[in-house]
């Protein structure tokens, strides 16, 4: 029975956000499985069913946590801590890389890959909500950043005196008739505006501009924009692939 190709091991995938962690299973381009960890640590990770499988080689991003503890307990890994002097196949323009997000860079090396002829717009909707391009050339060059749904929720309940705390849906309506429906209109709308608004922007400088949704806000808005959107709920998980199989192929 012949060999299967040495490009089909399993790698292990995982991406620390802010509030939960996302980690997955894949064998080369192909996410085997995924799930997703409120509070992770490494323990907790290592007792899942996704130990299941048998790994050659990790990676981790993150945001927020330190990393070194999921090196502990993966020794026999070939194990990637990204972080902003981690080789990656596009450019990185950005003036301070070493500030830039890990999963900001990732999403944008998927999104070239993904569109490796195309002017390409990154937005992943989260704790924050950002926006990142990558231009034809391979070149990662910024965005912006601002605040996502939960935040702006919170803010409004925390730095006002009798604004009631709000829980995120889209609403029907344009005109709040309470507070509670003005806050929801509010920020929902506002946020939909916002990201048309950011979209047309970029198209005026790139009128061929490829736009990306991700994050886990995006479902909220991903059918209430004008703009055509492709999305991309695990891009980035992908990205964080491709950085993998790029460094092991070094």
């Amino acid at each position: 029975m012949p060999q299967p190709p040495e490009r089909d091991y399993k790698k292990l995938i995982i991406d620390l956000g802010n509030t939960r962690a996302k980690v997955a299973v894949y064998q080369g381009d192909n996410l085997v499985e995924m799930r997703i960890f409120e509070n992770p640590t490494p323990e907790i990770i290592l007792k899942s069913d996704l130990m299941n499988h048998s790994f050659k080689a990790a990676i981790i991003s993150s945001v927020s946590s330190p990393t070194a503890g999921y090196r502990e307990v993966f020794p026999e890994l070939t194990f990637i801590e990204f972080d902003s002097n981690t080789p990656v196949p596009i450019t990185n323009c950005y003036l301070s890389p070493s500030t830039l997000g890990a999963d900001r860079l990732s999403a944008a090396v998927a999104a070239h890959s993904l569109y490796p002829t195309s002017d390409t717009l990154v937005i992943d909707a989260g704790t924050a909500i950002t926006f990142d391009f990558i231009n034809k050339q391979g070149e990662y060059l910024g965005g912006g950043i601002t605040a996502g749904v939960s935040v702006r929720f919170k803010g409004l309940h925390t730095f006002t005196q009798r604004l009631p705390l709000v829980e995120a849906e889209f609403p029907e309506f344009l005109i709040g008739r309470s507070s509670h429906e003005s806050i929801l209109s509010g920020v929902m709308n506002g946020i939909r505006a916002e990201l048309d608004g950011i979209i047309h922007e970029y198209k005026l400088l790139y009128p061929e501009l490829v736009t990306i949704f991700t994050g886990g806000d995006m479902f909220y808005f991903e059918k209430k924009m004008k703009n055509n959107i492709f999305a991309a709920p695990n891009l980035v998980l992908t990205g964080l692939n491709l950085i993998l199989e790029y460094n092991l192929e070094k």
